[in-house]
């Protein structure tokens, strides 16, 4: 596909100006909940990540009590905070701070988390990767931080079945690039394809071992972040189709996730579900 920078397409500096004036949005004033999740507890890993937020205010709403993983204590204001909304809309919530890459503190994670609450019913697991082009100065799998989320899902998922409710279930966020790679985040679109693929096979290991735990992913498009305003700015080697994609706020994949979450989502597991979003036409 012929590459094409910013600045020769017409209007872009425009459209992108208008991306950087965007804040994130968390709540959808329409959406109507209807007890959807009532009574469940669900935990959400990458607790400071925008999706987790706008997931765990769309699940209190639906009835849900909520865990916040979180890795740094730099998370912990901003979630308290979280909190004291998810308090406010009638529900429980709880933050634990846990390694999720290492078996050993994992195990320790789910826990603490099982000594504050009777049953784990549902398992987000999120992982934040940003965009990275190949050319910086370290090879991208070779980036520590990143390596370390992806062995972070391989440990939830081998440690889940035995901590979480047997009907209950796990949703792995995945991205719209493991059906698209640009060249640029070629590595980064290799590891959320591994999520889209490990989905699957834990799906097959589920049935196999008649284990009634779901599992699904879900591809989140390109959201609305604090980096991608730079990211849209410094990368001239985009795609042209890449340039018009319009990012969605945090709110507006809520809907798949709760209903995945919900009861009725069960023969779709072992499924991934393409949340990709609008584009613009320039």
């Amino acid at each position: 596909m012929k590459k094409v920078s910013p600045e020769i397409i017409p209007n872009a500096p425009a459209k992108i100006d208008m991306f950087m004036k965007m804040k994130p949005k968390y709540i959808d004033a329409e959406y109507h909940a209807s007890e959807k999740l009532k009574n469940k507890t669900i935990m959400i890993t990458s607790g400071a990540n925008g999706i987790a937020k706008a997931l765990a205010l769309a699940f209190a709403k639906e009835g849900a009590n909520i865990i916040l993983i979180y890795s740094h204590q730099k998370y912990e204001s901003a979630l308290s905070k979280l909190l004291r909304q998810i308090e406010k809309l009638g529900c429980k919530g709880w933050i634990i701070k846990a390694c999720t890459f290492d078996e050993f503190k994992c195990k320790k994670m789910f826990e603490k988390a099982l000594k504050i609450v009777k049953n784990i019913d549902l398992l987000i697991n999120l992982f934040s990767v940003n965009n990275k082009r190949e050319m910086d100065e370290a090879h991208y799998l070779l980036k520590k931080d990143e390596t370390l989320k992806i062995q972070s899902l391989f440990t939830l998922g081998r440690l889940a079945p035995t901590y979480i409710n047997e009907n209950g279930g796990i949703i792995h966020a995945c991205t719209i690039s493991s059906y698209a790679s640009p060249e640029q985040i070629l590595f980064y679109s290799a590891l959320k394809a591994s999520i889209k693929e490990y989905t699957r096979e834990m799906h097959v290991m589920f049935s196999k071992y008649k284990k009634k735990l779901r599992v699904s992913a879900i591809t989140t498009g390109t959201i609305w972040s604090s980096y991608l305003p730079d990211f849209l700015y410094k990368n001239d080697s985009m795609d042209s189709k890449e340039l018009l994609v319009h990012p969605m706020h945090p709110y507006e994949v809520v809907p798949v996730f709760v209903f995945l979450a919900a009861r009725g989502s069960e023969p779709l597991s072992g499924e991934t579900l393409n949340t990709e979003g609008k584009y613009y036409k320039l």
